[in-house]
């Protein structure tokens, strides 16, 4: 038979069998996913941080871990030894690193390697972050100090320079607990010695001396003069007990320009008044300024100029603790107050150098600006001169004085002291210097060496990841190559900018305050480049990956956060099941790990999961844990699996939410376990979908805004959004044909919106200019100067041009908009505006009540569009959710059963409007397809009620954990409400039978039979007729008994299990032959039990 086609039959044919192929591959792609979302891979399972509590092991404990979560669906542990936790106690002890700490590791990999779990361990002993016995001093993270002293010329000066503190501590001679250490051995190196010209301004002399005064009476006035930050003097109220004062009087007008404060507290609220005759005082400075959440100790404060008699420190509010700081809270007076210094400066000083110069930080620096002083306070930095070769080692120096008065500073640096932490004496030393590549190199090499030896060829295969906690390291600003490694980020030498690491002002305010920015920068391009990479690539290169928070959610260090998170395979965050922190914080911190993932290409962020609980059912977790899915976490690594090294009960614990084989719910863990895996596939999936990128402050700290109202200006409600940093700005963003923002890993995005503030780089400039000429749309307001020195004073004239060729004459006022190449400029309007200029219409709308509140996250994949949607009230929602979809037919996956099944909706131009009613707290995802699968689950009709078996349950309950053998409920309730304390008290699983009888009128055909439970405390397993009918962990609290019900006599079991929280708060008043664990929890007081049992109502249901 001979078959012709027509050119225009052949065209049609091949598009036909075109739509046959992508339809095939679609199917394919569907068919993956509705398999790895019934029965998720190993990728998908969660992981949990597995503590060894103080040298608490054993062999047995080891496996019988493992292999309880291999059953229960736990992907994964990661193994930290600490001196922390409490619960089981061993005979014999198993002490870091010895012999058979590392035969147990080996244990644990070869245990991992059987059972498929992925192995990982921390980077140090303790949690934080990355030290040992082993880091010798000059390894250990450092500090700037120095030493001065003032000669006059002509001069042929020999003589031994001051030595400068070698004391371990964040700043000059402050030490890090209170008072010098004997023990402590001293550690310090040169670095430069420079000489210069005194300024005028620092040769006036407090002469004569003033006379101190306070509110009080007398106080040890030398000890806040004595230049040493360990001595310190108490200053207490007098009759006014709301203000502390204390007054310096001179018998003629003194000049001051700057004052110093100094406070292990902290420096409290108050402010400093000037007079001339001692009764009419006017306010020149106000304390404590702008702080970070940990707040700096020493803090040096500009002033006014100004010459008088009497300067008068007020205190009229306490330092703020971190909280404080976040919740902007005025603190209340304090009757007394203690300083190890309050100084009185005639020469300025750059305004909180301190902060500046990375001893301490701040969140941002631009209302902490120096202004400009007089040329009396100045180092000239053309007469500034080395005399670093003139210095011998025991600090000799011999050096020709020209004429005048020549100030000295001797500069080097000696250790913070910071050590890893909380770890046992083993395992306990100097955290590594985290600047220096090859410290960090050695760091790594002694550490791990013990471990690659005893595992042999399970290095890399069972062990896979090392994994870096939050950096709880404290601050360091020096290292033994700090002058070289900025002149080659910088491009200049910043060696006659030194002084101004000690608040000196070198040239004019403004050109130090530039040098501090470039110095800060430089320490966050080191923290990130020195040690997250290298780290990173050392073990890459054995076969193993990093996990990483980098550096995590206190904010302890100058960092560019998405950076720091460039450098490790899955980047981190943390959340808390009870927050420490402010919510800010964990959001921030969140979104920072998710974006840095999204940005970079990294397809799994991770998560500190629920650290700060305690013992939580299943329930109470997934309320915690679905805002977080939908904020970008698709991995949750628990904190924490305390190591059980004995069966007791309820346990050995650490610090976090107990999930553990000891916990109550152990043997009922796994439906949780796979609800979490099954949300963590489908958000493991294609891409991130969001339209708006904000560009982070390139200055240090370059971070999410954790302070104030967060995020400005805030996103718009219906659209998601992504941080990007200046790395991933200059280095990957590209324009698309449609003007989207895109990345090389298929990420893009609407609109950049930038930073508000006024300074920026040239580098970052040319790059928006050019993303803008090219089609991009930008939101933000026209910088004004460049930041640093790198190219000044030529870089502003460079930078305004640039400037008003792409912003114009936008104001941000009157003219807000511009056309600039292919591209749009937009200032002083909201992203919301434009996005509706652009006609971007919201991804996902939802209509309801003032109070239905509807989290979600949306994935996107080649051939489907995933939601995850999140009733996150307490209360039944209806809505109609408005998706930006069209064309796709949208369909429920259901997390908690695996279920899939069609839904009602409607096609409206763009969108696609479904109709929900979604449960209290109930998730699923909402997913849109391009093909409808050929079998699914239909959606449920409303159940009838066919009888109510609430009344007259047996139950028998654990003699073992304090309860009755048996007992009898007439009604259901919460054991709490019982009379006998045996029950009210009582934690484990009761057993709940009952026998009913079924009608024949209960089977009709395609009748389906549901046990509904009502309220579970906290999960049930039911079993009808002997057969299982499920585990129950969070509402509806509902069985199919379909099948498993037979017409005439049917027994019901339900298996309910609570908290262990109950039995330890009924043991805390007993006496310790009558307590029923054998615990020493530590359990917080609560003022009342948690609910626990069945309080029901219990009935069966038709659909």
């Amino acid at each position: 038979m001979n078959i012709s086609f027509s050119p225009s039959n052949l065209f049609k044919l091949i598009i036909l069998i075109s739509l046959i192929s992508l339809s095939a591959e679609a199917q394919t792609n569907y068919d993956s996913m509705q398999k790895g979302f019934s029965v998720p891979p190993s990728s998908a399972r969660p992981r949990t941080w597995w503590h060894w509590t103080n040298s608490n092991v054993s062999v047995e404990g080891i496996t019988k871990d493992l292999e309880w979560m291999k059953k229960t669906g736990i992907g994964g542990m990661q193994l930290a030894d600490v001196a922390a936790g409490q619960g089981q106690v061993t005979e014999k002890k198993t002490l870091f690193r010895s012999p058979e700490w590392l035969e147990a590791v080996r244990h644990t990999a070869s245990e991992a390697d059987r059972l498929g779990l992925e192995m990982a361990v921390f980077s140090s002993a303790g949690w934080s972050l990355a030290g040992g016995p082993w880091v010798k001093p000059e390894q250990a993270m450092k500090k700037l100090v120095w030493s001065e002293i003032t000669v006059q010329g002509p001069l042929s000066f020999t003589g031994k320079l001051p030595d400068p503190p070698a004391c371990e501590g964040p700043i000059r001679d402050l030490s890090r607990t209170g008072r010098k250490d004997p023990s402590e051995i001293p550690f310090y190196r040169d670095c430069v010695v420079l000489a210069f010209p005194t300024p005028e301004d620092d040769l006036r002399k407090q002469v004569p001396e003033p006379l101190i005064t306070t509110g009080g009476g007398e106080t040890d006035i030398e000890a806040l003069l004595d230049d040493d930050l360990n001595t310190s003097a108490r200053i207490i109220a007098g009759k006014d007990k709301n203000m502390v004062w204390i007054q310096f009087q001179w018998e003629k007008p003194y000049k001051v320009q700057a004052v110093t404060l100094a406070s292990r507290a902290g420096i409290p609220f108050g402010c400093l008044k000037a007079s001339r005759d001692g009764k009419e005082y006017k306010t020149i400075a106000l304390f404590p300024g702008p702080q970070l959440y940990r707040s700096g100790k020493v803090a040096t404060f500009s002033v006014p100029e100004t010459s008088a008699e009497y300067f008068r420190f007020e205190f009229t509010g306490a330092p703020r603790t971190p909280a404080e700081v976040m919740a902007e809270t005025v603190t209340k007076a304090d009757s007394v107050y203690i300083f190890s210094e309050i100084k009185l400066h005639s020469s300025a000083r750059i305004n909180r150098w301190e902060d500046k110069a990375g001893f301490y930080h701040l969140f941002n620096y631009e209302p902490v600006a120096s202004e400009p002083v007089l040329n009396t306070s100045v180092i000239d930095p053309a007469k500034i001169v080395d005399i670093t070769g003139f210095l011998l080692p025991d600090g000799t120096v011999g050096w020709k004085v020209p004429e005048g008065n020549w100030t000295i500073m001797r500069f080097g640096y000696s250790l913070t002291g910071a050590r890893n932490r909380p770890a046992v004496p083993a395992g306990l030393g100097y955290e590594v210097d985290k600047l220096s590549r090859e410290h960090t190199e050695s760091y790594l090499k002694e550490y791990i060496r013990p471990v690659r030896d005893a595992l042999g060829s399970l290095y890399g295969k069972s062990l896979r990841y090392i994994l870096l906690d939050s950096w709880e390291a404290g601050m360091q600003n020096w290292t033994d190559k700090m002058t070289e490694e900025f002149k080659n980020r910088r491009g200049y030498d910043m060696t006659s900018y030194l002084p101004c690491l000690t608040g000196r002002i070198v040239a004019e305010s403004d050109q130090s305050d530039r040098f501090l920015w470039d110095f800060r920068r430089t320490l966050a391009d080191m923290f990130a480049e020195n040690f997250y990479k290298v780290v990173t690539d050392f073990f890459n290169k054995e076969g193993i990956g990093t996990y990483g928070e980098a550096s995590g959610v206190s904010l302890e260090i100058l960092e560019d956060a998405l950076l720091c998170k460039k450098y490790v395979d899955i980047p981190m965050g943390e959340f808390w099941y009870r927050a420490l922190h402010p919510e800010l914080m964990y959001y921030q911190d969140v979104r920072g790990a998710a974006s840095a993932a999204h940005i970079y290409g990294k397809p799994v962020v991770a998560a500190e999961a629920f650290t700060g609980g305690g013992f939580n059912s299943p329930y109470e977790l997934k309320i915690v844990g679905d805002y977080w899915f939908t904020q970008g976490i698709n991995r949750f690594v628990f904190h924490t699996s305390a190591h059980q090294p004995l069966d007791t009960k309820p346990g050995n614990t650490m610090v976090g939410t107990h999930i553990n084989r000891n916990i109550t719910w152990a043997d009922q863990a796994e439906p949780f376990m796979t609800y979490l895996s099954r949300c963590s596939f489908l958000l493991q999936q294609g891409k991130f979908a969001a339209d708006l990128a904000y560009l982070l402050d390139e200055g240090a700290p370059s971070t999410m805004p954790i302070w104030g109202e967060g995020l400005k200006p805030a996103p718009p409600e219906g659209y998601d959004y992504d941080y990007v940093n200046a790395d991933a700005l200059i280095n990957r963003m590209s324009v698309d044909n449609d003007g989207r923002l895109i990345l090389p890993d298929g990420m893009s995005y609407t609109m950049l919106v930038l930073p508000e503030t006024r300074k920026m780089t040239l580098h970052v400039l040319r790059k928006i200019h050019d993303l803008v000429r090219e089609g991009a749309t930008v939101v933000g307001p026209r910088p004004e100067s460049t930041p640093g020195l790198s190219g000044y004073p030529g870089s502003e004239e460079t930078l305004k041009a640039l400037s008003y060729e792409l912003w114009g004459d936008l104001d941000g006022v009157s003219r807000t908009k511009r056309e600039f190449g292919k591209g749009n400029i937009f200032w002083g309007i909201s992203p919301e505006t434009v996005l509706k200029l652009k006609k971007t219409e919201p991804d996902l709308e939802y209509s309801g009540t003032p109070d239905t509140a509807i989290d979600w996250i949306h994935r996107k994949t080649e051939d489907a569009d995933i939601y995850m949607i999140v009733n996150s009230t307490d209360n039944p929602v209806k809505t109609e959710i408005r998706f930006r979809q069209k064309g796709r037919t949208p369909e429920i996956w259901d997390p908690a059963t695996g279920g899939i099944r069609p839904v009602t909706f409607e096609a409206s131009g763009e969108r696609t409007v479904i109709p929900l009613s979604l449960a209290e707290r109930e998730s699923f995802f909402v997913v849109f397809t391009d093909k409808v699968p050929e079998k699914l689950i239909a959606a449920p009709a409303e159940p009838v009620l066919l009888v109510d078996i609430s009344e007259n349950w047996e139950v028998s309950f654990s003699p073992e954990f304090g309860g009755p053998e048996k007992a009898v409920f007439s009604r259901p309730e919460s054991w709490t409400l019982n009379n006998d304390e045996r029950i009210k008290y009582y934690s484990g699983t009761a057993t709940y039978t009952k026998t009913i009888k079924a009608p024949e009128k209960w089977f009709k055909a395609g009748n389906s039979l549901k046990l509904d439970l009502g309220d579970v405390r906290d999960v049930a397993e039911i079993s009808v007729n002997g057969k299982a009918a499920g585990i129950i962990w969070k509402p509806p609290y509902t069985a199919d008994i379909t099948g498993l019900l037979k017409k005439g006599s049917n027994n019901i079991e339900i298996r309910v299990t609570n908290q262990w929280t109950n039995r330890l708060a009924g043991d805390r008043n007993l006496p310790p032959e009558k307590k029923v664990l054998n615990s020493s929890l530590f359990v917080f007081p609560r003022a009342k039990l948690n609910d626990s049992g069945l309080p029901g109502p219990v009935r069966i249901l038709s659909n």
